[in-house]
């Protein structure tokens, strides 16, 4: 009897080893080459009451095809009172490019580029998109921001934003926005901060129920 046992342990542990080794290499390939990094971007707002607009969010990054993915997060409005008006959630990546080392990203409130008048997010215009242009009023926000993909550090001055939902505007067809140029508030970007994500303990737990199988793999041979 147990040499026939013996046999069937030593079959079904050595495949859940192989399956649970090659669970373990995929996680470690895809997380050789995916990371994910928190952002946070500051501009600096002193024709404002706070004095400051903040973009709070995350983003995965592989590096092996250059690609930004779930980039999100949410901005404050920094002329209202965060009671009466919450943060705006930025869910939408809608845009990315690649110069040289160079890699810039943007995220919006609504699933559209068209945050100004005439459509599109260009730095530098304040006017809503819908507002003397036949459009209708989408009510848009953006966040863009960039970083050097050798080193992973942000790059201040690309920073823009632009917020024209009801509670970011100065009145009418006005946007609340932030640039390098200095925006409808004197707003300047101020810092811009990219923080690694640690390795999620999950894995690590998985690689502890491996070593673990291992050991009552041993026992039973």
């Amino acid at each position: 009897m147990d040499q026939i046992v013996k046999p069937f342990w030593r079959l079904e542990t050595s495949r859940l080893l192989a399956v649970s080794i090659l669970m373990i290499a995929n996680v470690s390939i895809a997380q050789a080459t995916i990371a994910s990094y928190g952002v946070t971007g500051v501009f600096t707002e002193p024709a404002t009451a706070i004095g400051h607009t903040t973009f709070t969010g995350t983003f995965n990054w592989d590096a092996d095809t250059e690609i930004v993915s779930d980039l999100q997060g949410s901005i404050n409005e920094t002329m209202h009172d965060p009671v009466d008006f919450p943060d705006q959630h930025l869910g939408f990546q809608l845009d990315q490019s690649v110069v040289g080392n160079i890699v810039t990203a943007s995220v919006f409130s609504k699933n559209t580029t068209d945050v100004f008048q005439n459509g599109g997010f260009t730095k530098g215009d304040s006017l809503k998109y819908g507002f003397g242009d036949g459009n209708t009023t989408n009510e848009n926000a953006y966040f863009t921001f960039a970083f050097d993909k050798t080193t992973m550090v942000g790059i201040v001055d690309s920073m823009v934003y632009g917020d024209c939902s009801p509670g970011g505007l100065m009145g009418g067809a006005l946007c609340m926005t932030g640039h390098d140029l200095k925006g409808t508030m004197q707003a300047t970007p101020s810092s811009l901060t990219l923080s690694a994500v640690p390795v999620p303990a999950a894995v690590w737990l998985f690689g502890s129920a491996l070593a673990g199988l291992i050991g009552v793999s041993r026992k039973r041979v």
